[in-house]
């Protein structure tokens, strides 16, 4: 329905034609017997003639059938031109005067090929509170001065610096603060729910926010992986915790890397030799074994070089028996048991 009637001029219909008329009709009576001139018939004459038109007796006549045959041809086949144009100039002005002010209750589109714009800025909606459209796919830029989530939200990708200042920014991070307020728990309105991420959960900054605080702790931690962790305040252990070892049945290199291990089980049937180890840390305590045959001499020395294992005299440690050593600030090796 149209919200304003149109004018004249916005039908695009030209007012004049370049053709002139055949002919004019006239009410008027004419001097002529015949009710004829060169420009203008009399109304009783055009009347007699609509009238044989509609008797068919120019078609009868044979003289004005043969006379005028290739006229009465052309005529018809331009018959079937007028109406396409006659069709076609309805349709368009109808178009132009009744679609841009058109309001339709109930319809759908195929494509779209050009730009989906309101006539009024910050005025009309798409869709509505409880009739939403579902999903939105969107290849460009989706300028939104407010962003109000719901309940589920994969991903958000920082491709327009949202930690600038810029109002926008702004606004989104807003909005995207008061979904994570709302829905998972954060600030001080507190949530619910479980949080699914498919990717890395990493601060904005480093060593600078909290996972829990002293009195809202998280319960259970389940890590596959390695926990990379400074300093660890524990409470009581429930079962010790496994040492990290391996077992070499050959040795590379007399100097050992033993940065990763606190057991160092030797297996071979052959004689090995170590003369240096190189720790991880200070305090750093290393046990080695001999489970096999092959004797494993320990290359000590007085010097108190770093990764050096100090002492007067070399170290034998055969089969089935166990020496234990711990690293000084200085990486010397001292035999303690």
């Amino acid at each position: 329905m149209a919200r304003e009637e149109r004018k004249k001029e916005d039908i695009f219909i030209k007012e004049k034609r370049r053709a002139k008329n055949f002919f004019i009709t006239s009410s008027a009576k004419m001097d002529d017997d015949k009710g004829v001139s060169k420009t203008t018939i009399s109304s009783s004459v055009f009347t007699k003639m609509s009238q044989s038109f509609a008797d068919g007796d120019y078609l009868l006549d044979d003289g004005i059938r043969e006379i005028n045959g290739s006229v009465l041809y052309m005529l018809q086949e331009m018959q079937a031109d007028i109406n396409d144009l006659y069709n076609e100039a309805s349709a368009s002005a109808f178009q132009a005067s009744f679609f841009p002010f058109a309001r339709i209750d109930s319809g759908s589109f195929g494509l779209i090929s050009s730009s989906l714009v309101p006539g009024i800025d910050s005025k009309y909606d798409l869709g509505s509170s409880g009739k939403e459209w579902n999903d939105l796919y969107i290849d460009g830029t989706a300028n939104i001065d407010s962003l109000a989530m719901g309940t589920t939200v994969t991903a958000i990708r920082d491709e327009d610096d949202m930690s600038s200042d810029s109002n926008t920014s702004l606004a989104t991070q807003q909005s995207i603060k008061a979904y994570v307020d709302a829905n998972a728990g954060g600030g001080s309105g507190g949530g619910s729910g479980n949080y699914d991420t498919g990717s890395h959960l990493v601060p904005h900054a480093d060593n600078t926010y909290d996972l829990g605080s002293s009195t809202k702790e998280w319960k259970n931690l389940y890590v596959d992986g390695t926990a990379n962790i400074d300093t660890i305040a524990g409470g009581t252990l429930s079962k010790p915790l496994a040492l990290p070892y391996r077992t070499s049945t050959t040795l590379k290199s007399s100097a050992v890397d033993v940065t990763t291990i606190n057991v160092l089980i030797f297996n071979s049937s052959n004689a090995l030799s170590v003369q240096t180890l190189v720790p991880h840390s200070i305090g750093q305590e290393l046990t080695i074994m001999n489970i096999n045959s092959g004797a494993i001499t320990i290359t000590r020395s007085t010097k108190a070089s770093a990764r050096t294992i100090y002492g007067s005299g070399n170290l034998t440690i055969n089969q089935h028996q166990v020496y234990k050593f711990v690293c000084s600030p200085s990486q010397v090796w001292y035999q303690i048991s």
